[in-house]
């Protein structure tokens, strides 16, 4: 009853929809022809895509929220595909305050798992579908998971087996403490002190996106 009470409470409330440069030998570099990965400034948020792409949002999401996992099996696939054609970057700013909800470490695993995945290896489209593969599985952190569970996703998503194996061993990769207060904080902040997941905000208009549209993703493209 908890985790049902706990998880109402990630509702977005300001829409309609329900919400909880040396080059060394060897090493992987970027490959300029697609969208990669990039760690934010402030070392808490994950940006996917070009960093030039007209539409740059900032998507907040718990990885227990399971309007968060509605969000992904919608919009997922659309988000990747307008990623790869370079229209589009989005920086996931992971929050875990389920985790206080219902006493475990589920989300704070899950996110440490994605800092993990920022590489020159992997490409902005394979994150996309890690992100989408975590969101679906999140029925793990009913069970007796382990960092396991998290590589087992990783590898099928098609993060780099080097990647995995450091998913598999748990290696920190980010505070998750330090993480979900700045990104709560931030979360405030656009949104008028309202704390919810799924939150996408429109980093060039400056405002909340509506998503009781279905088709703001496409309006966003065709504006900017």
């Amino acid at each position: 009853m908890l985790r049902t009470v706990a998880a109402l409470a990630a509702t977005v409330l300001v829409s309609v929809v329900p919400a909880c440069s040396t080059v060394i030998t060897g090493v992987a570099q970027p490959d300029p022809r697609r969208p990669g990965l990039e760690r934010t400034e402030d070392s808490y948020g994950i940006t996917a895509g070009f960093t030039d792409a007209p539409v740059q949002l900032e998507l907040f999401t718990e990885p227990q929220c399971e309007h968060c996992a509605e969000f992904q099996a919608d919009f997922g696939e659309d988000i990747k595909r307008t990623i790869e054609s370079g229209q589009l970057a989005v920086t996931y700013r992971p929050v875990t305050f389920l985790d206080d909800e219902y006493e475990i470490d589920y989300s704070a695993m899950a996110a440490n798992a994605l800092f993990l995945t920022v590489s020159p290896a992997t490409s902005a489209a394979t994150f996309q579908a890690f992100v989408e593969d975590l969101w679906a599985n999140q029925d793990l952190s009913w069970e007796d998971y382990s960092s396991s569970d998290f590589a087992d996703l990783a590898r099928d998503s098609g993060i780099a087996d080097a990647l995995v194996e450091k998913i598999d061993a748990a290696e920190p990769a980010v505070d998750p403490g330090e993480m979900n207060e700045a990104n709560l904080d931030s979360l405030a902040a656009v949104s008028g002190g309202r704390v919810g997941t799924p939150t996408v905000y429109d980093l060039k208009n400056k405002e909340v996106v509506d998503l009781s549209d279905s088709a703001w993703l496409d309006n966003l493209i065709k504006s900017a």
